[in-house]
């Protein structure tokens, strides 16, 4: 009789969008009540975690429809290593509008209207527009701090040199770097600048990133594959999840692309899980779709890209993708 150890094959586990829905269902019924920093509420859970195979296709909610160009467009943003607004700004991309908007209105003295007025909606076209076209304007009142892109592309190391955590990580992937091996993290969180990131955007949600780079290889290509967990410390579940869902497979993709590897599996770990108050009509609609999804749609890369930092939005394109129609929500800020 063998007694040796014995090596349990991964089972297959629910869909991606099984795996959200059930955890939307979760929260409603199960999610603690708690006030927070917006004032509108939620519904929490905390530490709560989803897997991905990206093998079997990619992530993206097919129960409301994801807006993939806005997606792509803030990844390259931040790829990039950029923090002003003006880049998303002419993407057409409006995530971040809110926050430097609000900032700037404080900085020059200026009343700050209710969210989603009419007053609202003039100022903040103004504002945008002066963002597109006045360089100056965009360099004072534009800039998020250093947010993601920066932490990413240029840490201020202990001696003051930046450190550029992205490529850093990719080259050391490239060059099978052992001593490397569980060190494979790029951090946004950066607590030294958090009161700094706060003052025109926010301290960043989806804090932490870490690869694997395997040994094991894909039977179809022969090629090592690359999984990522990431930690986000802070999950809007109607808004927020679905967009990082997404955009987090196409980083992993990415990194797999530029470092001759395939993507497999993406591990989704949460802190705060929460619901919105203002979006528990919303995430009760999508639940109503459950029972008619649609199949996971496929990710094509720009095969000519070679190093992380290159990547620009039209390099990412989700083809195949089919979905219902998207539900509307207001940001919480």
């Amino acid at each position: 009789m063998n007694r040796g150890i014995k090596i349990m094959k991964e089972t297959l586990r629910p869909s991606h969008e099984d795996q959200y829905l059930d955890l939307a269902e979760s929260i409603l019924l199960d999610g603690e009540t708690r006030d927070d920093r917006t004032g509108v509420g939620t519904r929490e859970l905390f530490g709560v975690q989803m897997k991905y195979d990206l093998r079997q296709g990619f992530p993206a909610l097919t129960t409301r429809k994801v807006p993939f160009g806005t997606v792509a467009s803030e990844l390259a943003w931040m790829l990039h290593g950029d923090t002003n607004l003006r880049y998303l700004a002419e993407h057409k991309n409006h995530i971040w509008d809110e926050w430097p908007f609000v900032s700037y209105l404080r900085r020059t003295n200026q009343t700050v209207p209710k969210q989603g007025s009419e007053e609202w909606s003039i100022k903040k076209s103004a504002y945008l527009e002066k963002i597109l076209n006045d360089d100056q304007f965009a360099s004072e009142y534009g800039d998020l701090g250093p947010i993601y892109g920066h932490q990413w592309r240029a840490w201020e190391g202990y001696d003051g040199q930046p450190i550029d955590q992205l490529r850093n990580v990719q080259e050391a992937i490239r060059n099978e770097d052992r001593s490397m091996g569980r060190r494979l993290i790029v951090s946004a969180w950066n607590a030294a600048q958090i009161e700094e990131m706060s003052k025109s955007g926010l301290p960043p949600c989806h804090t932490l990133f870490q690869f694997n780079a395997s040994d094991q290889r894909d039977p179809e290509t022969g090629k090592k594959y690359l999984d990522m967990q990431l930690y986000q410390r802070s999950a809007d579940w109607f808004l927020g999840v679905p967009f990082n869902m997404a955009q987090y497979a196409m980083m992993l993709s990415a990194m797999a692309q530029t470092t001759d590897r395939t993507p497999r599996y993406f591990t989704h770990t949460f802190g705060s899980a929460h619901i919105y108050n203002n979006h528990i009509d919303q995430i009760k609609e999508q639940l109503s779709r459950r029972g008619e999804t649609y199949p996971a749609p496929r990710l094509e890369l720009n095969p000519e890209i070679t190093d992380i930092g290159d990547f620009d939005a039209k390099d990412f394109k989700v083809v195949d993708y089919q979905s219902h129609p998207s539900i509307r929500a207001q940001i919480a800020i």
